[in-house]
């Protein structure tokens, strides 16, 4: 299969691009400096030049706080880029792939997120990471939509930023009131190759098996990397984030896995792997 990757530079995108040829898939890797997905006709010369049979689109904005104040930036990389990618897929007959998130969701909801749940997003980055969705399935019908949770890997994320803030000597402030699955970026990328090789449509939704707090995923973090930090559990409001941020965004994982047959990786096997890369 030839696949386009768009933002191959970012954390998920290197993933994919690295999976992907790994399986022996012909790959044009399409880094910002490569391809600006903003510019609707590079993006459309760009596809029909390389004429691949999917487009991976991992192009995002993805600092949740900062688009707070900057909305109109946010809007033009998550949902008019994913726009432009889709309808030049479409032109061509291929299929985009679209990430999104967990933070489409508004966390009311106390059981995992099933993919046809209704949306409700609480911040600038979740509305425009739910307008992209909407705009891929409108421009291509032809679809496939994977939404992740708390990813991380290499120095991008929060597991590197906390072991970067415990080796530097600084303490932690940790939320202890929000609940995700934590996901591992090659973890990701894997089952998101998975769906579309298996030719999966819709909506689907991918993530590291099992469940925590941001101050539980911080700890085992800290206690498997063998670092001493003094770590302060606190609220999401004391925290003073800029973006609000759902109390719970648990994406259910049933469908998924009984397509692929297997269970995804639980968090903390795949966090120790990780770790052990990043120490080798």
């Amino acid at each position: 299969m030839k696949i386009v990757v768009t933002g191959s530079g970012g954390l998920l995108g290197r993933a994919v691009v690295s999976d992907a040829r790994t399986r022996g898939h012909e790959v044009s890797a399409m880094s910002h400096a490569r391809l600006d997905v903003t510019d609707e006709l590079a993006v459309r010369g760009a596809l029909l030049g390389e004429r691949p049979d999917a487009t991976i689109h991992c192009a995002a904005y993805t600092a949740v706080d900062r688009a707070e104040a900057e909305p109109e930036l946010a809007m033009s990389l998550n949902r008019d880029a994913a726009r432009h990618v889709a309808a030049a897929s479409a032109e061509i007959g291929a299929v985009p792939v679209y990430l999104s998130t967990d933070y489409v969701f508004d966390g009311e909801k106390r059981s995992p997120y099933l993919p046809d749940d209704p949306t409700v997003p609480l911040s600038v980055y979740g509305h425009t990471k739910l307008c992209g969705e909407q705009a891929t399935a409108a421009a291509a019908p032809d679809h496939l939509i994977v939404r992740t949770s708390w990813l991380y890997g290499d120095d991008n994320g929060f597991v590197p930023a906390i072991l970067r803030r415990a080796e530097s000597g600084q303490g932690l402030r940790v939320v202890d009131d929000q609940v995700g699955r934590p996901t591992h970026a090659p973890q990701a990328a894997s089952a998101v190759l998975d769906l579309l090789e298996q030719g999966s449509r819709g909506v689907w939704h991918v993530a590291g098996g099992g469940m925590c707090t941001w101050l539980e995923l911080a700890r085992e973090t800290l206690r498997r990397a063998g670092l001493e930090c003094s770590v302060a559990p606190v609220s999401t409001s004391k925290f003073g984030a800029a973006a609000p941020r759902p109390s719970y965004s648990v994406l259910d994982l049933m469908a998924t896995e009984r397509l692929l047959g297997r269970q995804m990786t639980d968090w903390r096997e795949s966090l120790s792997r990780f770790l052990e890369n990043r120490d080798g």
